[in-house]
């Protein structure tokens, strides 16, 4: 049994103390040493362990006297509620705050919540340095021209190996590489529309999503999700017969910004539908990789057995986005996805696809991975516990299993873009609910945030902030 599994079954079976009243609130733990020595563990074993449950907001450390039991709270959040009410089609205006938004949240004067990156302190950044530097040692990836249109087999020879943990079997042929999901999504489009048409997406949607549709002169139909289980394949049912759709666009697994899942059931009830309409559908699968449960959920594609499905993904919320690698599996649209990457960019360059394959072989990016899948789900329990602690009763939110962002509701008489502004004269960053929809005047009560990144004092004293600043809006309100 490895260390890491150790210390993580040494924090659950504190957890389950603290929950079943063995430590009360105030108590003090046993010592480190103390601990070790009772279970005849290593100290660092212990004090890993007793990081996870600070982490978590169980424990706190006070200076000279050790680890106490903190305030645990029972509460369970209540999920936001979404109308299930489907769009007409209309064209897409993306609000100038998208960039906004994404130009701030690279800035380091704030405290930001606002754009979804992976957490900055896994150890996987110096792995990937390594990984540059035996590439650009062993490999030649300058003086050869361009690089196969398809991409670097290596890599896709890796992509396929991983594509199996989804339930897809393709040969790393089937796979053309780009320089980042959001590129391979726009090839989709380009291959699948021309201006003037109508594309399905779910509500509330990715507002990347929103900005390619808007770019491409598209018009997008909103089909409601479920908090949990995603996009209304009913609903979308309903708008194929009314519409002449001619693609669906969606985030099955970990959807950005809900974070929810959908079943197998309906996965497969989707594949159907297509079929029966004979519709391409493109899967954004970014998050797919990220979560919590150990077993990794199957795509929609996995049950595609005619090619009807595109799916789409990169390492930009595994690894980091400025890597800047993509992929997309277009089953019977390959010819046309290969041709459009042609026209956009040619090929990718090589050198970082050599070094994320050479990750890929060598066992480095799954290692990261559990590191990564553990870390955002402890990081998902310490917002629930502070949404809990600091917003008004009234606030809904979601919870999700994978991934690393939450959707938020605020309280009836609250406005998510005030609350943006007023946060951001603070130096924190959120995303208001406006940029997820191409709707006027939709989820004005909404906002998302992301919790990829270690909580710290500076941190969770934002998000009690934000919640005093909630707060404020419904005493001014009422």
């Amino acid at each position: 049994m490895t260390e890491m599994s150790l210390y993580h079954q040494l924090a659950s079976a504190i957890i389950d103390q603290i929950r079943n009243d063995s430590f009360k609130p105030g108590e003090k733990l046993p010592s480190v040493r103390a601990l070790a020595k009772q279970q005849k563990i290593s100290v660092s074993t212990v004090l890993a362990a007793y990081g996870v449950l600070e982490d978590r907001g169980f424990v706190e450390v006070r200076p000279k006297s050790g680890y106490f039991v903190r305030r645990v709270l029972n509460k369970t959040p209540k999920a936001p509620s979404i109308n299930q009410s489907t769009s007409h089609p209309q064209k897409v205006t993306t609000p100038q705050r998208v960039m906004e938004v994404m130009r701030d949240g690279s800035s380091q004067q704030f405290i930001a919540f606002s754009v979804a990156v992976p957490g900055r302190d896994f150890p996987v950044v110096h792995q990937l340095k390594r990984s540059f530097a035996k590439v650009v040692r062993n490999e030649t990836f300058l003086g050869i021209g361009y690089d196969s249109p398809k991409g670097n087999q290596p890599l896709r020879r890796q992509l396929a190996r991983r594509a199996m943990d989804a339930g897809i079997l393709v040969s790393p042929d089937e796979i053309v590489t780009t320089s980042s999901c959001q590129s391979a999504l726009g090839l989709c489009l380009r291959a699948l529309t021309k201006a003037g048409d109508i594309v399905a997406v779910e509500t509330p949607t990715y507002y990347g999503l929103l900005q390619l549709i808007e770019a491409m002169g598209l018009k997008a139909i909103e089909v409601p999700s479920d908090p949990h289980a995603g996009m209304n394949v009913g609903a979308l049912k309903l708008a194929l017969e009314q519409w002449p759709i001619k693609a669906i666009l969606t985030i099955p697994c970990y959807s950005n910004p809900l974070g929810s899942l959908m079943p197998d059931d309906q996965k497969r009830e989707l594949i159907d539908l297509i079929y029966h309409y004979d519709i391409p559908m493109i899967e954004d699968d970014i998050y797919g990789e990220l979560g919590y449960e150990g077993t990794r959920p199957k795509a929609v594609k996995a049950y595609d057995h005619k090619g009807q499905v595109l799916l789409c993904s990169s390492v930009s919320k595994t690894l980091d986005p400025q890597l800047g690698v993509g992929w997309v599996i277009p089953g019977r649209y390959q010819e046309q996805i290969e041709y459009q990457k042609f026209l956009n960019s040619i090929s990718i360059a090589r050198l970082p696809q050599l070094a994320i394959g050479e990750m890929l072989a060598h066992g480095g990016y799954e290692r990261h991975l559990r590191h990564a899948r553990e870390s955002y789900r402890q990081r998902r329990d310490r917002l629930t516990e502070l949404l809990l602690e600091h917003f008004p009763s009234e606030t809904r939110f979601t919870q999700p299993q994978g991934g690393f962002v939450s959707w938020i509701q605020l309280p009836p008489g609250t406005n998510a873009l005030k609350l943006y502004l007023e946060a951001r004269q603070e130096g924190i960053l959120i995303s208001p609910g406006e940029l997820y929809s191409s709707a006027a005047n939709k989820y004005q009560r909404s906002i998302r945030l992301c919790y990829a990144d270690a909580w710290t004092p500076e941190r969770e004293m934002a998000i009690k902030t934000l919640g005093e600043l909630v707060s404020q809006q419904l005493e001014d309100h009422s």
